[in-house]
């Protein structure tokens, strides 16, 4: 029962006043009520609502249980381009080792032909519980993203610096924080069905067993508007109660106070290992410093605020953020985050967003203006040390006839000078118009209009020059789809029209064809397209290309050829892999994330191959006899789920079992997963001894008894490379053993038929 707002004497009180009878188990309003039960003798007594604490439940802090276990995961991505100009190589990677589990280095750098060796991060990390502590290069970005999910920065240029830092994290909660919303409560006598509206439409429906009950907003929408609660009881009682919601997603949780505290060094040119050499200029480049230190929290309401100081070199900014999720007309919710320097520079921006039934509205500003030193102007720091402004504004809706219709409007400034001199300033509007028709099952038009207005302005001190832009285009897309059980395939026809020239039309031909585990590979998945496009003046190109999804990774490869005589040619080839070692195992496969899974088939039929997933992570598929790896998201719970893929066999179906160790992977670890598998053996035939049927005879193993004729039909479990040679029998106290002759015994789609199957007494 749910705690009781009145004291024990107030209780006593009510209960000692005469109190309103009702003959329904309905609700009971503001006051006590009695309900009568004449068939059984029984009084029930249902108390308001307003009795009940209705608070939220307490935030429950509970965290994933960390193993001491060590692994390394690396994964890589080398791609190359050669085309008529040149060559060019790159290559990134990244790399986790795991030291005692809540403990790991993390390291990401990346190579280019033109740029050299980059170094982004390689720090060490120490966590505990809601805390992270980190040493060496790490992204500045990271720490805010992570450290304060609620918080915004618009104004922090991406970094890596070398320092410390000390924050909060939400990545270790068993349960992970989704954002924040009001709590709806609400008491029911007995059980019944809430049904949620919003703005006459009904948004979520849920069912409740008497009491209080918390209902889950996951669900439903974002912002600040109010919800009509419809509860209906199963004797028919009804009653309605509106109340206002907030919400806000997100990976923060309500009633948590966020932080963090930051400070090292910074390199402008971005990725140096040493920036000691003989110029002032590279010695400048390179010492930078700086230190920050900031707090957030977010109230059940879902209203997040935060701020906190950062020092960049010698300038000390103070910074803000608001979001509050607004319950009105015109606004649901609206943001705002900026900054001030002891220089005077100040940098702010300012956003607001509203939904209705058919129509969407978001409006921001955002300006910057610098302060500082001149000779400071332009130069790369984590605090923008240059002059713009940006003002956005879109509207979408639908009109009658399914018709979308959409209008945005932008205005971006930049200045070139010191002083906000010498301005750029670029605006435009685009007003859409797009139907979808559907003319068949698998074959769709889709309808774009379109208006544009662009104007872009130059202007200094001497004079101003602007070059404006007014385009009407309407685009046609015909499509035609097919899809099978193992592949889709879809053609495209487009063609753009713009006023004016001809020569500013367009027309394309793209055609792509997905194929999942086909004969060649069951265990990839592939992915052709083609294209043929003729753009702006006349110029025409043809490109091809592949998407391979297997064992070896992630690998694409493809060429574009100018048609038009130009004779510019390119090729491209991309890679997608990496490898895992842990638990006395290495694997090499597809891994986009710092955690992963080995999955062990070497157990399983080598002809058959069998999809492994982990939660809600994308699938792989292993060969039997073969190991691969599993990409798993860090502080991910470790429950694999396996499944065998059909391969036209009808004679080879295995019951799937995975022996794993359990916890939550944590970044750089490896966790093992064994593939074992029993095949089921449908086996019929007749029983005899000693010339005589064995009737009512239990089959061991089988799960069957043999009727008065000796015949059986029974099921046995047995592993991969078994094979039945005797069946076992037992009557009344006896046992007999029946040996399998191979002249007797046919398989015919995975059953065995027994001719007569001759037993012998033990």
């Amino acid at each position: 029962m749910p705690t009781l707002l009145w004291s024990r004497e107030k209780l006593l009180k009510k209960l000692s006043a005469p109190l309103r009878r009702s003959d329904e188990q309905g609700f009971a309003d503001d006051q006590i009520v009695v309900n009568v039960i004449e068939s059984d003798s029984t009084l029930r007594l249902i108390f308001p609502e307003s009795m009940f604490d209705a608070s939220e439940k307490e935030n429950e802090r509970l965290f994933i249980t960390q193993r001491n276990q060590s692994g390394f995961v690396h994964s890589h991505n080398i791609n190359f381009l050669s085309d008529s100009w040149g060559d060019s190589l790159s290559l990134s990677s990244n790399e986790t080792l795991n030291l005692t589990g809540n403990s790991y280095l993390k390291g990401g750098w990346s190579y280019a032909k033109e740029i050299d060796f980059n170094l982004d991060e390689l720090a060490l990390f120490i966590e505990s519980n809601a805390k992270r502590y980190k040493a060496g290069r790490q992204r500045l970005s990271d720490n805010f993203n992570s450290s304060m999910p609620s918080a915004s920065y618009s104004f922090f240029n991406p970094v890596s610096f070398d320092g410390v830092s000390l924050g909060y994290m939400t990545d270790n909660y068993l349960n992970l924080g989704s954002g924040a919303a009001s709590p709806v409560s609400l008491y029911l006598p007995q059980s019944g069905t809430v049904e949620v509206y919003r703005n006459g439409r009904m948004i979520d429906i849920q069912q409740f067993s008497a009491g209080l009950q918390y209902i889950d907003t996951q669900s439903w929408p974002n912002g600040g508007y109010d919800v009509l609660l419809v509860s209906k009881l199963v004797d028919g009682s009804r009653e309605e109660k509106r109340v206002p919601f907030f919400k806000r997603s997100g990976q923060f949780r309500a009633g948590d106070i966020e932080y963090i505290v930051q400070l090292g060094r910074y390199d402008r040119r971005q990725g140096y290992m040493v920036s000691k050499t003989c110029r002032q200029c590279d010695r400048d480049s390179g010492a930078n410093h700086f230190a920050d230190v900031g707090i957030g929290y977010t109230t059940d309401s879902a209203i997040s605020l935060s701020g906190g100081m950062m020092m960049d070199n010698n300038t000390l900014y103070t910074n803000a953020s608001l979001d509050i999720p607004i319950n009105s007309r015109l606004i649901e919710r609206l943001y705002t985050d900026g900054l001030v320097g002891n220089d005077n520079s100040v940098g702010y921006q300012i956003g607001a967003s509203k939904s209705y039934e058919f129509l969407g509205l978001n409006a921001s500003y955002r300006d910057n203006h610098y302060r500082g030193d001149e000779k400071d102007f332009r130069q790369y720091r984590i605090v923008p040390a240059y002059d713009f402004s940006t003002l956005q504004f879109s509207a979408t809706t639908f009109l009658p006839w399914n018709i979308g219709f959409g209008v945005n409007y932008g205005i971006n400034t930049l200045y070139q000078n010191y002083g906000r001199k010498n301005k750029s300033e670029t605006e435009s509007w685009d007003v859409t118009l797009n139907r979808d028709f559907t003319l068949r099952d698998n074959l769709n038009l889709r309808v774009d209009l379109g208006y544009h207005r662009g104007l872009n302005t130059y202007s200094n001190i001497f004079n101003s020059q602007s070059i404006s832009e007014d385009r009407l285009y309407a685009q046609f897309s015909l499509g035609i789809r097919e899809r099978s059980y193992n592949h889709y395939q879809s053609l495209y026809l487009r063609s753009r029209f713009n006023n004016g020239s001809s020569d500013n039309n367009s027309y394309s031909v793209d055609y792509s064809l997905n194929v999942d585990n086909p004969e060649f590979d069951r265990g990839g998945k592939y992915l052709v397209n083609a294209s043929i496009n003729q753009g702006p003046n006349n110029a025409r190109n043809g490109s091809a290309g592949v998407v391979m999804d297997n064992a070896a990774g992630y690998t694409t490869a493809g060429m574009t050829q100018s048609l038009n005589g130009a004779g510019y040619r390119q090729q491209y080839l991309s890679q997608r892999s990496g490898f895992a070692i842990g638990q006395g195992e290495i694997a090499w496969g597809k891994l986009d994330n710092t955690a992963a899974i080995i999955v062990d088939a070497t157990d399983l039929p080598k002809d058959q191959y069998f999809e492994a997933r982990n939660q809600s992570m994308a699938p792989v598929v292993v060969k039997g006899g073969q190991k691969t790896t599993l990409t798993v998201t860090p502080y991910q719970k470790v429950d694999p789920k396996v499944e065998q893929l059909f391969t036209g066999k009808t004679d080879a179906f295995y019951t799937l079992t995975s022996q794993s160790t359990p916890g939550w992977a944590m970044p750089g670890q490896v966790y093992k997963v064994k593939l074992t598998a029993t095949k089921n053996l449908t086996v019929t035939g007749r029983l005899y001894f000693e010339g005589e049927p064995l009737a009512n005879a239990r089959v061991v193993g089988g799960n069957t008894i043999s009727d008065e004729e000796g015949l059986f039909v029974g099921d046995f479990p047995l592993k991969v490379d078994e094979r039945l040679a005797e069946l076992k029998v037992k009557k009344e106290g006896k046992e007999y053993v029946c040996p399998l002759l191979e002249e007797n015994v046919k398989l015919t789609q995975g059953i065995m038929q027994i001719r007569e199957v001759n037993c012998e007494a033990q």
